[in-house]
C-alpha cells in the first residue's frame, strides 16, 4: 500500500493534478509510472518487493483516464494545510540514499513538499 501512497502522492503533489488530469496531459502516464517504478524499486530493494499483480492493478489506478483521484497530501496542499512529507516521502527517499537507488522524481516530489511545509511554518 505504501508504493501506491508514496506514486500517487508523488505524482500528484509534483505535477498538482487528479490522477486523470496527469493521464491527460502528454507524457504525464508516464513521468506517474516512474514515480511507481522508483517506488517499487525502493521496495524491492527494502527487502519487500511488490507483488507483480499488486503493481499492475497499481498502473492502472495511477494511469486511469479521467480520474478524480487524488491523494490527501496533495488535497492539503490545496486547502493550506500541512502535509505528511517525511512519512510519506521522506522516509522512502531515505531509504534509496541509504541504498544507493536513484530517485530523481521521488527526491524532487519530497524538496518540493518540504519546500510547501517549510513556506507553511515561517507563515505561522
Amino acid at each position: 500500500m505504501w508504493v501506491m501512497l508514496a506514486s500517487a502522492s508523488a505524482a500528484t503533489c509534483l505535477l498538482r493534478g487528479t490522477v486523470g488530469a496527469i493521464e491527460a496531459a502528454e507524457g504525464g502516464a508516464d513521468v506517474t509510472l516512474r514515480c511507481l517504478a522508483e517506488t517499487t524499486a525502493v521496495a524491492a530493494a527494502s527487502g519487500h518487493p511488490p507483488r507483480e499483480k499488486f503493481v499492475e492493478g497499481t498502473k492502472t489506478i495511477l494511469t486511469a483516464r479521467g480520474s478524480g483521484l487524488v491523494t490527501s497530501v496533495y488535497r492539503d496542499i490545496q486547502n493550506g494545510l500541512p502535509v505528511e512529507v517525511e512519512h510519506i516521502l521522506g522516509d522512502l527517499t531515505s531509504r534509496a540514499l541509504r541504498l544507493g537507488l536513484d530517485t530523481p522524481l521521488l527526491d524532487a516530489a519530497t524538496v518540493q513538499l518540504r519546500v510547501y511545509q517549510n513556506l507553511l511554518l515561517q507563515k505561522a
